[in-house]
């Protein structure tokens, strides 16, 4: 299957909570550590070590997953959410409102909660979590402002995992995207950048989906280009050898934001 043919992360094939059982399932081993619990282990000690720190964090992600905001809640006091995809969102929506269908991640709240020596006391973060979400955002990469109406605070931190290389078509589009994300950020305040370097496709369900090859050469480009100094980085080679993703390394990039452009 070429690239052209691979399906995209807005079309009505993909189902969020196939990814996250694919991925990042209880029952899962080499793909759960690589793209989840590393990431969270990050995070977890980036946060601790309070050099990134505030009131407000706002994540961009994929998918239904909200592990991110499992860590996030125990250091700020607010956490808004942006999705572009409608299915994402009603499967988030899911979550934060504890309904039935919801994607269970009780698996990845024990895992988070092992890091403060905690792993029993899961519920008590899960419910900390969902008090911590103040907002569920509609991000619609179709306009020129992806949040239409809506107006938020600039926050002290924001987050993205995976979402950008996902949902570009070109590096225009990468940057673009990465710029108006960035513009919800204060002067001096912090961007983590997850990302999965030099993937072209991932699999949910029966269905390829495209993504954009992104080496860490244009990451670093992209993120001066709209205004950020990276502080920190580092890189780990995958282990997660299948078909079902051609990723070649997890990369992460903590970053400032000095300016606006």
């Amino acid at each position: 299957m070429s690239c052209s043919e691979h399906k995209d992360y807005h079309d009505e094939e993909f189902d969020p909570c196939h990814l996250f059982d694919m991925y990042a399932g209880s029952d899962k081993t080499i793909s759960k550590e690589e793209l989840v619990e590393n990431p969270i282990k990050f995070l977890y000690n980036l946060l601790s070590s309070g050099s990134v720190k505030g009131e407000l964090l706002i994540g961009l992600t994929i998918g239904s997953a909200v592990w991110e905001s499992f860590v996030a809640a125990d250091f700020f006091k607010n956490i808004i959410l942006l999705e572009s995809s409608d299915c994402c969102i009603k499967a988030l929506e899911n979550w934060i409102r504890n309904e039935p269908g919801a994607v269970e991640q009780a698996h990845v709240l024990e895992f988070v909660c092992s890091l403060k020596g905690q792993s029993t006391e899961w519920k008590k973060q899960e419910e900390k979590t969902r008090r911590a979400i103040k907002q569920l955002v509609k991000w619609d990469i179709t306009k020129e402002n992806p949040l239409g109406t809506v107006v938020l605070p600039q926050a002290d931190c924001l987050f993205t995992i995976y979402y950008l290389e996902v949902i570009s078509k070109d590096q225009d589009m990468y940057i673009n995207l990465l710029k108006k994300f960035v513009s919800l950020l204060k002067i001096g305040g912090h961007l983590i950048l997850v990302a999965a370097i030099n993937m072209s496709y991932y699999t949910v369900g029966q269905h390829k989906f495209a993504a954009l090859k992104c080496n860490e050469e244009f990451i670093r480009k992209a993120l001066a280009k709209v205004g950020c100094t990276i502080v920190s980085s580092e890189t780990h080679k995958g282990k997660f050898k299948s078909s079902l993703t051609d990723y070649e390394s997890i990369a992460y990039f903590v970053s400032r934001k000095d300016r606006v452009e």
